[in-house]
């Protein structure tokens, strides 16, 4: 008797919903939209870098162990996993999707923890890795063979302009590294302080002064050093935003079961 009237005064059936239950769905699904948005933005770039028929794509994010292209469609598919289950849970208000929902909520959750310790100790490994692969790309700078579409050229540029610096670990890098620059050992004009046309190429780059003479590894580690607390309160608010699907999941699962009692409990 005593659960029966318990029920009565905290469920009488989905006609009866208060504003907080319609709230809490009406969250998920539309946090759900955004994860099916972009879930299917990585997989479309994923898919568009590893059928590239330029192939410069793969030459630029392949790796032995961490294959961008395939790591993109992979993420990309599961998030467009994740999105439908947790939309189609709340939409259509199905309990075992609402339970496979939180389970995949809770095992994200579990790999951004390892994920985030293994990147702490392998930060050296990360480090040298990305040293290396830039050094690679810059030798490919101005190779029309390897950068058919110039995007290798534009995204440096892009970086040396953004960060004031040059090269990886200096404006040596592209008479060491590219053999476009090794004779002349001048620099692209992306390494000027302010970039004009041949600005680089004007002297030698131990002798121009209009160039950066800092590397671009230092300029971003300094800049996310700078950044730490931006990037803490981003991390944080991923945190919060997790934490709130994951218990407004969790109400709308309890509300439901509360629900299906209460119609049995009728009957």
């Amino acid at each position: 008797q005593h659960y029966l009237i318990t029920n009565n005064l905290s469920n009488m059936g989905s006609e009866d919903r208060g504003c907080c239950d319609k709230c809490a769905k009406c969250f998920i699904m539309v946090i759900n939209i955004v994860i099916i948005i972009i879930g299917g933005a990585i997989l479309g770039a994923g898919i568009y870098w590893q059928t590239s028929p330029t192939g410069f794509y793969k030459e630029i994010f392949n790796h032995d162990i961490f294959n961008v292209p395939i790591v993109s469609i992979v993420v990309g598919s599961l998030l467009l996993l994740v999105g439908l289950t947790g939309f189609m849970g709340a939409c259509c208000e199905v309990i075992f999707l609402l339970k496979v929902y939180m389970g995949f909520l809770i095992v994200i959750m579990l790999i951004e923890i390892i994920l985030a310790v293994g990147c702490v100790a392998m930060k050296s490994t990360v480090e040298t890795y990305a040293t290396n692969r830039t050094e690679e790309l810059i030798g490919y700078y101005g190779d029309a063979t390897k950068d058919e579409e110039k995007i290798i050229e534009k995204t440096i540029d892009a970086i040396q302009e953004n960060f004031d610096c040059c090269g990886v670990t200096g404006p040596e890098d592209w008479p060491n590294k590219n053999s476009i620059y090794k004779t002349s050992e001048t620099v692209p004009d992306s390494c000027c302080k302010e970039v004009v046309k041949d600005c680089g190429k004007k002297a030698k780059y131990a002798e121009n002064p209009d160039i950066n003479t800092t590397g671009c590894k230092v300029a971003v580690v300094n800049f996310v050093e700078a950044n730490l607390l931006y990037i803490g309160i981003i991390a944080g608010v991923i945190v919060i935003l997790q934490m709130s699907i994951l218990i407004m999941t969790s109400y709308i699962l309890t509300m439901l079961r509360d629900e299906v009692d209460y119609e049995t409990q009728k009957d």
